[in-house]
C-alpha cells in the first residue's frame, strides 16, 4: 500500500468515526429534551424560588458572576416533563417537575435533572417541596432570607461554607424517608432550625465560624441522628427518646439530668439549644 493509499485510508477510517459520533450524538439528542430559563432578578427584593412536583435530581448553588441566573432542565420527554416560569413582576422562578410514566427500559431514561444557578448576594427565598429525588444545595455565595424543604423521600445534601450575611428566622426541612445531611450550619445566621424525618439517616454539624444563638429541634421516628457541635461551645441538649429501643452517645465529661446533657462550656451560657427526638435507632453527639 502506498502513502497515498494510506492516506486515503486513514481519511476514511477518521471520517467514519466521526459520522459515528455524530450519529450517537443526535440519537442522545432524539432521548433528552432540555429546557433553559434565564433570570435577572430586581436585587433590591428577596428573588422567590419555587420547585415543586414529583421529583428529579437538583442541584442548587450560586453563580460565579454576573447578575444573571440560569435554570436548566433536562429530561427524557417519555418519562418526565417540566416547566420552567420566570416572572419578574414578583421576582420569582417556579419549577414544576413530574413524572409521566414509571416504567423505564433503563436508567438512561430516568435522567430528570434540574440545574439552578442563582446570582450572589441577592435575598434568595428557597422554597422547595417534591415527593422525591435527590437535591445538592451548595450554599457558598447565597443569601438566605427563608429556606423551606419537603420531600417525601430521597436524599437531601446541604453545604453552609461560608459566615452569611443576613439572619434566616426559621429554616424548615422535612425529608421523610431518606438520607438527610447538613453541614456548615454554623455559618448559618438563623434563629431556629427544624429538621423532621420518619424513616432514615440525619447528619448535622453545627460547626462554623458564626457566634449567635441558635435552637434547632431534630425529630425522627426510625433511624440514627448525629448531631456534631463545635468543640468548647456551650451546648445544652434535650433528648427525648423511645426508652431501650433507642441509643444515646454524648461526648465524654458532658453533665446529664434527666432528658438534659450539657456541654462543660454551657455553664457559661447557651450558644446551641438542641431539642432532640429520637424513636427506635440511634442519637449520637458528637465534638469537633
Amino acid at each position: 500500500m502506498t502513502d497515498r493509499e494510506r492516506m486515503a485510508m486513514r481519511t476514511m477510517i477518521v471520517t467514519f468515526l466521526l459520522l459515528l459520533a455524530a450519529t450517537t450524538m443526535l440519537f442522545a439528542q432524539v432521548q433528552q429534551e432540555e429546557i433553559t430559563k434565564r433570570f435577572t432578578p430586581a436585587p433590591e427584593r428577596a428573588l422567590q424560588v419555587n420547585v415543586r412536583g414529583d421529583g428529579a435530581e437538583i442541584s442548587l448553588a450560586a453563580a460565579r458572576q454576573g447578575r444573571e441566573g440560569r435554570a436548566r432542565y433536562r429530561f427524557t420527554p417519555e418519562n418526565f416533563e417540566g416547566t420552567l416560569d420566570w416572572d419578574p413582576e414578583e421576582n420569582r422562578l417556579t419549577a414544576i417537575l413530574e413524572v409521566r410514566n414509571m416504567k423505564f427500559e433503563d436508567e438512561e431514561e430516568q435522567a430528570s435533572d434540574l440545574d439552578l444557578l442563582v446570582p450572589r448576594s441577592v435575598p434568595l427565598d428557597l422554597d422547595v417541596d417534591l415527593k422525591g429525588g435527590v437535591l445538592e444545595l451548595d450554599g457558598a455565595g447565597l443569601d438566605f432570607e427563608n429556606l423551606s424543604i419537603a420531600m417525601w423521600g430521597g436524599e437531601l445534601s446541604a453545604d453552609f461554607p461560608e459566615p452569611s450575611a443576613r439572619v434566616v428566622k426559621l429554616v424548615e426541612v422535612d425529608v421523610k424517608m431518606g438520607d438527610t445531611g447538613i453541614s456548615g450550619l454554623g455559618n448559618l445566621a438563623f434563629d431556629r432550625l427544624d429538621v423532621n424525618g420518619f424513616a432514615g439517616e440525619m447528619r448535622l454539624d453545627f460547626t462554623g465560624s458564626l457566634k449567635r444563638r441558635r435552637v434547632a429541634r431534630i425529630d425522627l421516628e426510625f433511624g440514627s441522628i448525629t448531631v456534631i457541635v463545635p468543640r468548647g461551645a456551650g451546648v445544652e441538649a434535650r433528648i427525648s427518646k423511645w426508652g431501650f429501643l433507642s441509643e444515646v452517645k454524648v461526648p465524654s465529661g458532658w453533665g446529664r439530668d434527666g432528658k438534659y446533657a450539657y456541654s462543660p462550656a454551657a455553664e457559661d451560657g447557651v450558644e446551641l439549644e438542641l431539642d432532640i427526638r429520637g424513636g427506635v435507632g440511634e442519637i449520637i453527639i458528637i465534638e469537633r
